[in-house]
This record gives structure tokens, C-alpha cells and sequence, in this order.
């Protein structure tokens, strides 16, 4: 009686019920799957022969494909174009293609570090990460970081595991450079004569395609009319105010307006940061990126020019949407037209 008394009921662990549960179907699906160090485990593994990716510090981005799908087999997200074509998810102004990640405690979950870090470009591997290994702490803005597997399933609580399935690309220890040299890559391929030493800012290149009517520089609160069209440097279009161009490239909308944009310019006492762009048809002006309205800031009446820039002048870390992926390179092509 007085032993029964005493007797502690166990405690429950954060997530003792989704590891019973991650261990089960392991056990029934992937016997032979490697546990890691930190508890995910590795149901393909096949090495490569690059570079290795080794520690944040050395390599702070790599480039990846990447497939992420639930224990169910239902894909949550992938980079791969022919996939998202089989699952009906396709569209043709969304990015496919390898993506970059940064290894930051901002950037990459546990469980993704540490399957990344073991890898060697050319290589790939499919692994199951549990929920506790996928947090991210929204009050610090990082992914949390624990020395053992114990102190991520005490501390972090779960969401549900995901099949990660990654190929790494590229290794990639200066995000700048290489961001610089795949512009000067995509500048020599096609434009002709030209390189990355025609930048007018580090990462920032404009180039005349057809002659203004006027070397005036426009004044202060003229309305200029622009049309434009922005593509990343794989030739995929994600914008454009000219119908045909979206209808050619498979991206044309019947509920967007297209037509030129509306340009407000600034005065003598401001910069090109200051300019308005109103899209076709809308009443409300709105910024734009810093390297669209760096290129128009260089511009003359009926000109006809390319802007070719990296993604400090674009969209950065963050990117786009589904559009525009991370740390990418972007291009635009413009006209200035007369009113419509």
C-alpha cells in the first residue's frame, strides 16, 4: 500500500508520442535506415565526388534541388520543374531549379544542417527529419541549436516529420561573387564586347539598345510611360506589361492589365529612389526595386534599354514569392513609349 502510495506517475516527454510514432514507421517502412547523431534518418544516401560542404563557416550557402514530401508520400514543395508537372502544381512564372540556401542559424533548420553538411557536391540523399529538428524560433528569428538529439526533442516541440530528398549542386563560400560572375556569365553569353568590367555599380550593368530621341534628362514630376519585361537568367519571363510577351512565355492573365506603366519622376533635389511606378490600369503608386528604378534614372525619351543586375539591387535573401528565388540575378528590358 505505502509503496503504491509513493509511486510517481511517469512524466511525458515534448514529444515522446511523435517519436513512438517516427520510430514505428520506420521500423515498418525503412528498417535499414541510419539514425544520424541527431535523430533523423537517412533512407538513401548516394556520395559525391565535389567539393564537401563542411561547416557554415567555410560554405555559408550551397546550392540545392530539392523535393520535401510528408510520410504519407504527398510532396509539400519541390524544385524540380517535370514533378510539379506530374502533380498538376505547375505554373510558368513560378522558379524550378536548383535553390540557395543559406546555412545561418537564420537560414537552414537543424535537421537540414546536418544533412547538408555530411554531403558532397554531385551527391544526394533522401532523409526523414522528425518535427523537433525543423524548428524555427520566431522570437529570435533563428533555427535553434542544440549540442544533442536529447535537447532538441526536450526543448523544441514537433510539427510533423518530412522526406527530404537534396541534391547538392554547388558549394558556394561568397554569395556576392558568385552572384557577380554568373551575371558576367550571362553578360558575355549575350551581349557581345561587353563583361563585368561595364558595371556602372559593383553588380549593377545597364545597356542602350536603341537610341533615345532626346539626351534630355526628364524633369522634375514628368510622367514618363514605360513598358518592361523581367526575366531571371535562366530566360524565363515572371513579369511583363506587354500582353503578347506574357501570352508568348505561357504567363498571360485575362484579370491583369497590360499596357505601359506609369513612371512619376523626382526632382532635382531627389534620386532615383524617390520615383512612383503605377502598373497599367491601377490608381495607386508603388517602389520599386532599387536596380528597375536605377536603370530608368539612366534613361531618355523612346530609349530602348537592359538592366542586368544582382539581387542586392533586386530582391535579396528573400526573394520573390514562387517567382523569384533567393540571391538571384535578374533581368529587365525596357522602352520608354508615349502615352497610351
Amino acid at each position: 500500500m505505502l509503496l503504491g502510495a509513493c509511486a510517481k506517475a511517469p512524466v511525458e516527454g515534448l514529444n515522446d508520442d511523435d517519436k513512438l510514432y517516427l520510430e514505428s514507421w520506420i521500423q515498418v517502412h525503412h528498417p535499414e535506415a541510419q539514425r544520424t547523431a541527431l535523430g533523423a534518418y537517412i533512407l538513401e544516401d548516394k556520395p559525391g565526388t565535389g567539393a564537401a560542404a563542411g561547416t557554415p563557416e567555410a560554405n555559408p550557402y550551397v546550392r540545392v534541388h530539392c523535393t520535401a514530401s510528408y510520410l504519407s508520400g504527398s510532396v509539400q514543395k519541390t524544385t524540380e520543374e517535370q514533378l510539379s508537372k506530374q502533380l498538376g502544381t505547375y505554373k510558368a512564372n513560378n522558379y524550378y531549379g536548383p535553390e540557395i540556401w543559406d546555412r545561418s542559424d537564420d537560414g537552414l533548420v537543424a535537421g537540414i544542417e546536418e544533412a547538408v553538411a555530411a554531403m558532397r557536391v554531385g551527391g544526394s540523399r533522401k532523409v526523414v527529419i522528425p518535427g523537433w529538428l525543423l524548428g524555427y524560433n520566431t522570437t529570435t528569428g533563428s533555427a535553434y541549436r542544440y549540442d544533442t538529439a536529447q535537447g532538441y526533442e526536450e526543448n523544441v516541440s514537433g510539427s510533423a516529420p518530412v522526406i527530404y530528398e537534396i541534391a547538392l549542386e554547388e558549394v558556394i563560400p561568397d554569395i556576392d561573387k558568385w552572384e557577380a560572375d554568373s551575371a558576367g556569365r550571362y553578360i558575355a553569353r549575350h551581349f557581345p564586347g561587353k563583361s563585368v568590367l561595364d558595371s556602372l555599380e559593383y553588380g549593377m550593368y545597364y545597356f542602350r539598345t536603341a537610341e533615345p530621341t532626346s539626351e534630355e534628362a526628364f524633369h522634375k514630376d514628368t510622367t514618363i510611360y514605360v513598358n518592361y519585361t523581367g526575366r531571371r537568367l535562366d530566360g524565363s519571363v515572371f513579369d511583363t506589361s506587354i500582353a503578347d510577351t506574357a501570352k508568348f512565355y505561357g504567363i498571360y492573365s485575362a484579370s491583369h492589365n497590360y499596357g505601359p506603366a506609369t513612371v512619376k519622376w523626382y526632382g532635382s533635389d531627389g534620386t532615383h529612389t524617390d520615383i512612383t511606378f503605377t502598373s497599367y490600369g491601377s490608381t495607386s503608386g508603388s517602389s520599386v526595386i532599387t536596380g528597375f528604378s536605377y536603370a530608368l534614372d539612366r534613361m531618355r525619351p523612346h530609349e530602348k534599354g537592359t538592366a542586368i543586375f544582382i539581387s542586392d539591387w533586386g530582391y535579396g535573401l528573400a526573394g520573390s514569392g514562387s517567382t523569384i528565388p533567393a540571391y538571384s540575378p535578374l533581368r529587365f528590358d525596357f522602352q520608354i513609349v508615349d502615352k497610351p
